[in-house]
């Protein structure tokens, strides 16, 4: 496991060249122990990105990474884990290393719904009826856990009985926004908190473009309720349709 941490700390390789990297090489252990004649034999690395391989080949920073983990119960779910979910496996750019919290389960269907933090009445009420709906039929409900319509699909979902995730845009040891640590503590025990940021990564404005990829790709179609020009649920739109799901 400490190889695959390591994997995502290396500067310069991003989860498309470490898939990349797997493919060709096997597994994390197997690029942690190539050398650079065999890294220069590989056509997609840059000459930049061979270098930073070779340069960055301490485990010590995986190492407190793994520590920080355990200390704060959390665990880590690599590329090579069965558990991993293949619709979350299937864009180019999913992450070989996610770190979570709660209950990791075999779902038959997902759905995503994001929205506008600030929210109409009538936009929550249409929220809870649809979370609640798709809990009743067994259908996880994924989000992001912001104010608004995140934290409405989240709540509505648990209310009904159902199973949520939540993926975050930063360390899972970290709750943001913080009004919502109940929420948080709720999906723990009877969802699912994901995040690709280690321990102790803070909610920095850029993190959350990046989360909002992984609700998309952790969702069989998504549904956007009153989101605002340029907000981030029509990001998450936008990779939704990327990848090929539908958009509602």
């Amino acid at each position: 496991m400490i190889y695959w941490i390591w994997l995502t700390q290396i500067p310069f390789i991003g989860p498309v060249t470490a898939r990349y990297l797997i493919k060709e090489l096997g597994d994390a252990e197997e690029i942690y122990q190539a050398d650079s004649k065999q890294l220069s034999g590989m056509p997609g690395l840059s000459a930049r990105q061979r270098e930073s391989i070779i340069r960055n080949h301490s485990l010590e920073k995986s190492r407190r990474i793994m520590d920080d983990c355990q200390n704060k119960n959390i665990s880590i779910l690599c590329w090579n884990d069965k558990r991993y979910p293949l619709r979350a496996k299937k864009p180019a750019d999913a992450p070989v290393v996610l770190y979570y919290k709660g209950n990791i389960k075999e779902i038959d269907q997902t759905v995503g719904i994001v929205g506008a933090r600030r929210c109409s009445q009538e936009a929550k009420k249409e929220t809870v009826s649809l979370a609640s709906e798709y809990a009743q039929k067994g259908i996880a409900v994924v989000s992001g856990m912001a104010k608004g319509i995140d934290s409405y699909a989240h709540t509505a979902c648990l209310n009904a009985g159902g199973y949520t995730i939540a993926i975050l845009g930063n360390g899972l040891d970290i709750c943001y926004p913080s009004e919502h640590y109940k929420l948080m503590r709720c999906i723990e025990e009877s969802g699912l908190l994901v995040s690709e940021y280690s321990p102790g990564t803070p909610p920095a404005k850029y993190n959350f473009p990046r989360r909002n990829r992984l609700i998309s790709s952790w969702s069989d179609k998504l549904i956007v309720i009153q989101a605002g020009k340029a907000s981030g649920a029509l990001i998450t739109a936008e990779y939704s349709r990327k990848y090929g799901r539908k958009v509602f």
